[in-house]
């Protein structure tokens, strides 16, 4: 599952010493396959949600020489320091699913990159026509390939198509595609609905919170400050809060409403207090 060879020549073809391993928590139980492959090796505990989500902060902090990222593809937007290394995942999956409709857009998240053209092949027999997303856009890096937030590949292709399959586990991804109006399936046949952000809601709202990230893939104070001076202009008291996630701590500065500037999908992690939406579905909504 783990390329192990591929880490092999990495560490040997820069003489890497200590490197920081960033693993998703289910390659987290594979350590000891990746602890002799340098001299010093260490294991970041922090969470592995995507190619943006890289800890480079912590390079300095524990003097290591690179970071090995693995489970994403290298993201075509990020400019990253050469000592930031990602390896792909490639895991099997035997889907026997057949979508309802005729013409069957494919997209995949990367760890079943080939397993989608096998996939492809079992549709092209089942009397479908497969149509192959197209490139990607930010943050994603293959022909067919979306992210939790870049669906470039599926829109390209959009009016081709009756509806999508996408090859991923659960919803996550998929929930991202049906943002597009088509029917959406994962390649289990489970259906998927776009995420619903309250962005109405903002109209009332009196106080307002800016969550921005710190993660190199996300950090976009300019947006933030952008969107505050914006806000205020509309009459809001607004509070700038730097966090990665929706965590319990935010609860306690008491606002009617948050936008997070960092990773759309956060939104989809309500606080508890008060509705929750994306920067993005704030451009997009009632203040232009």
């Amino acid at each position: 599952m783990i390329p192990l060879d591929e880490v092999r020549r990495t560490v040997d073809r820069h003489g890497y010493r200590r490197v920081l391993f960033h693993l998703p928590a289910g390659l987290m139980c594979e350590w000891q396959s990746l602890s002799g492959l340098v001299p010093e090796p260490l294991f970041v505990a922090e969470p592995c949600f995507g190619s943006c989500d890289v800890p480079f902060f912590l390079l300095e902090k524990f003097k290591a020489d690179a970071i090995f990222a693995f489970g994403h593809s290298k993201p075509v937007s990020l400019k990253l320091p050469g000592n930031i290394h990602f390896f792909e995942v490639a895991m099997d999956f035997d889907a026997s699913f057949i979508p309802p409709f005729k013409r069957v857009g494919l997209v995949y998240a990367i760890q079943y990159k080939k397993a989608a053209g096998k996939y492809a092949g079992r549709l092209q027999k089942a009397g479908r026509q497969v149509v192959m997303g197209g490139r990607p856009g930010f943050m994603a890096t293959y022909k067919g390939q979306v992210t939790g937030c870049d669906i470039e590949a599926a829109r390209s292709v959009l009016d081709e198509v009756d509806g999508f399959v996408v090859c991923s586990d659960g919803l996550f991804h998929a929930q991202a595609v049906a943002v597009l109006g088509k029917p959406v399936f994962n390649w289990q046949g489970e259906p998927a609905e776009p995420p619903k952000y309250p962005v109405a809601l903002l109209s009332t709202a009196k106080t307002v919170g800016i969550l921005m990230s710190s993660k190199i893939g996300q950090f976009d104070l300019a947006g933030a400050e952008k969107l505050r001076k914006r806000l205020e202009e509309l009459g809001k008291s607004v509070v700038m809060v730097a966090g990665d996630m929706v965590t319990d701590e935010i609860e306690n500065f008491k606002v009617d409403f948050w936008v997070v500037t960092a990773c759309p999908r956060i939104a989809q992690d309500r606080p508890k207090s008060a509705p929750l939406a994306s920067a993005n579905a704030y451009i997009k909504g009632i203040y232009k």
